[in-house]
């Protein structure tokens, strides 16, 4: 059987671009969020996230090998 879009569809692409896009900037723009009142916690969080959800989709398309 073969996949059309490969073990990843493009939707699952594009969240995990947008997930890395606003985890870039979290990162870059942490002082300036914690700076600016967002508490430090839910900026620790989004960094989390952006690194977790790339790591989360590799490990389950090795798996899928």
């Amino acid at each position: 059987m073969t996949r059309r879009h490969g073990l990843m569809g493009p939707n699952t692409v594009r969240v995990i671009g947008l997930v890395l896009a606003v985890g870039m900037a979290a990162g870059v723009g942490g002082p300036y969020l914690v700076q600016a009142g967002v508490p430090i916690w839910a900026v620790m969080l989004l960094v989390l996230l952006a690194l977790g959800v790339p790591i989360f989709a590799m490990s389950r398309d090795k798996n899928q090998d």
